[in-house]
């Protein structure tokens, strides 16, 4: 009996070891439980693991601002597309293509010889008309002509004189000149080339400031006031906004789309708009005070809903919230989350509801704190609230 003993025991020992082994090079889980021992190994290794390191923030209270997106085209304060008004040569261009004009400024001229000759004969024609009423004007005074004639020379005299004035002003076509100041775009005729009336010369447009027409859907038309802030930006100069005020909204709605003309004005000193570009705009329709607002970072998304991870009792809680209004510095949460509480912003990585976390610091690049809620603890990061826009 003594060696079957022995035997057994040393069986024993062996199905420990072979446990032990099982469960520390990762065997199978459904063949390393069924080993002696192995429950234990598992249930003390589960007991050991380290709470996850995260960095946190607190939701804070900001005033923010409410806004409505819309995408726009840059359109020319005024815009006109400079024409001659008489056929002629082109014996001058005096200007460059893209330059700046003032209004009045003289662009092009043309070669003005035969209208410099009917002035020169409307004038003739005037000198001698105003010569014979003199004559008879002088013959009536002294009783030795009729005043008829007299006045009927008076009226040719006049008549002359007005021929002279449109014969001048005919001379003056000559001279196509710039409706109003703004910039010229690039120019569609030659030196000495034989023009047309009516025949382009170059397109004139005010561009400061410059008008940002955009469309908003009818049910956010009670939203929109005059003179109500707007940000504009583009893609050709994505680190600018450009800002401006609503100077119009159109007196009727798009009965297809349903959709109503706004118009905004925007400075643009420097010219860098220019008419036709597409423009993101944000528009602003009103403050809502005390908002719930934690980093961009903290909020999740899993398919249509958004989460956040709040920090409780050394746990990890998802948080299930709806957000609101959103910029780069904030995130706007309507539901979910009370202000004061702190939430995850970075360590997300297999995070998951109840597992342990531990805050870390976040070292450069913390945020500020905060406005309202209660301290953050040590090595605790905290959330950027800025005031809102405006």
């Amino acid at each position: 009996m003594k060696p079957l003993s022995t035997a057994f025991a040393i069986l024993l020992v062996a199905a420990g070891g072979l446990a032990a082994t099982a469960y520390g090079f990762g065997w199978p889980e459904p063949v390393a439980a069924l080993l002696p021992g192995a429950t234990a190994e598992a249930e003390a290794e589960e007991r050991e693991e380290p709470p996850t390191p995260v960095v946190l923030a607190k939701a804070g209270l900001a005033d923010i601002a409410l806004t409505l997106e819309a995408v726009g085209d840059t359109v020319a304060r005024e815009s006109v597309t400079v024409s001659a008004r008489v056929s002629g040569r082109v014996q001058e261009i005096a200007f460059t293509d893209g330059q700046d004009v003032a209004e009045g400024d003289i662009l092009v001229r043309l070669d003005p010889a035969d209208a410099e000759d009917q002035v020169r004969v409307a004038e003739a024609a005037a000198d001698e008309a105003r010569q014979a009423f003199g004559r008879a004007a002088q013959l009536a005074q002294d009783g030795t002509g009729p005043r008829a004639v007299a006045n009927d020379l008076q009226r040719q005299a006049e008549a002359a004189q007005a021929q002279v004035a449109s014969a001048r002003e005919r001379l003056d076509d000559y001279n196509i000149r710039a409706p109003f100041a703004g910039r010229l775009g690039l120019r569609n005729i030659s030196l000495g080339a034989l023009i047309q009336p009516g025949a382009e010369v170059a397109l004139l447009d005010a561009v400061d400031p410059i008008e940002i027409r955009f469309t908003v859907p009818e049910r956010y038309l009670g939203e929109i006031r005059m003179g109500a802030p707007v940000e504009a930006t583009s893609v050709a100069f994505p680190d600018e906004r450009f800002r401006g005020e609503i100077k119009a909204i159109a007196s009727r709605v798009d009965p297809a789309l349903r959709t109503v003309m706004i118009e905004a004005s925007v400075p643009n000193g420097d010219e860098k708009l220019l008419p036709g570009m597409l423009m993101n705009v944000t528009v602003e329709t009103g403050q809502r005070e005390d908002a719930v607002v934690v980093p961009p970072l903290a909020v999740q998304v899993e398919g249509a809903n958004h989460f956040v991870f709040a920090a409780n009792d050394g746990k990890a809680e998802r948080v299930e919230v709806q957000i609101g209004q959103r910029d780069a510095d904030q995130v706007e949460l309507v539901e979910g989350l009370e202000a004061g509480r702190q939430v995850v912003v970075e360590g997300f990585q297999d995070l998951t509801s109840g597992q342990a976390i531990e805050p870390k610091d976040a070292g450069e690049g913390d945020t500020p704190p905060a406005r309202d809620g209660p301290e953050t603890g040590p090595g605790e990061a905290q959330a950027v609230t800025p005031a809102a826009r405006g």
